[in-house]
């Protein structure tokens, strides 16, 4: 089973519209797995009718038995993190500054605190209309960790890929360099970079491609909107040659985009000269990922 991510420096890139698009057109056994846990949103043009879904923990957090609490005011003045206070002789925690650290619980006297699992963020199960299992997750508001929850996504993408024999699973990123990005990498075959020719474009691109290389993935890239600058674009060009990566394919500035996330669909059902685009970019992609 080969394992592709599709990766992007910055936001607004494409990079979710172009993997979407090669869900419509692969013929293989695939399994898709959205990973851009903070803002999943591959789901809207692919189908969101959701089959199950289940909750993410990781971590803890503080809970306080008001009837055991004496508001002795132990805990508050030993929180590191400025997370549990007492008010009318109870204690009360602040879930958005509590690390879990459990400090609290030992110390309390009347063991009125308990620490109980953090629910981080669901992962979602979702059925697409092309027949294509999809994988995906949501953070729970006020909630980090969302590195952990990508690798449980691609955990649970992987056992999906294994039930149904898949050839491939494909993976949306998330985009930039940081911790959901790097947790993205793990057990990759191959990266698929899409950027734009623009400065932040550009520079961004260079940041996660030094990230790929750090874990000497293969890596291909994608230049969406290549016609807004071609200076660029060709500076693009050569950074990929340079840096022995190939140029996938390039897409001039088309409003067929725009138009098929208003209609929540790909860009190849929208066009069948995009959808030819496509194909031929998918079975490029299955070359290079051997």
């Amino acid at each position: 089973m080969n394992e592709i991510v599709v990766l992007s420096g910055k936001g607004g890139t494409g990079k979710t519209s172009i993997t979407g698009a090669l869900a419509s057109v692969a013929e293989e056994k695939v399994v898709f797995a959205d990973s851009d846990v903070d803002a999943s949103n591959l789901h809207l043009i692919l189908g969101d009718e959701i089959i199950k879904q289940s909750e993410f923990s990781s971590g803890y957090i503080a809970t306080v038995d008001s009837y055991l609490c004496t508001g002795c005011n132990i805990c508050e003045q030993e929180c590191a993190y400025d997370s549990i206070h007492v008010q009318n002789k109870r204690a009360f925690v602040d879930t958005m500054f509590c690390e879990g650290c459990g400090l609290c619980a030992k110390l309390c006297p009347e063991k009125a605190i308990s620490m109980d699992d953090l629910v981080a963020g669901n992962i979602i199960y979702y059925k697409t209309r092309f027949g294509i299992p999809l994988l995906g997750a949501s953070m729970t508001a006020k909630r980090e960790r969302s590195g952990k929850l990508v690798s449980e996504v691609k955990s649970k993408a992987r056992e999906m890929c294994k039930e149904s024999s898949a050839d491939y699973l494909l993976v949306d990123g998330p985009p930039g360099i940081g911790c959901p990005a790097i947790a993205s990498l793990g057990g990759a075959n191959y990266i698929i970079l899409v950027t734009e020719p623009t400065l932040s474009g550009f520079e961004d691109l260079k940041r996660v491609f030094s990230l790929i290389k750090f874990f000497r993935i293969k890596t291909g890239i994608i230049i969406n909107k290549s016609d807004i600058n071609e200076t660029i674009a060709d500076d693009i060009k050569a950074f990929a040659e340079e840096n022995r990566s190939i140029i996938l394919d390039e897409f001039r500035f088309d409003s067929i985009f725009i138009k098929s996330v208003r209609n929540r669909k790909t860009v190849s059902e929208e066009s069948k000269e995009m959808k030819v685009k496509i194909e031929n970019l998918w079975k490029k992609i299955k070359e290079e990922a051997k």
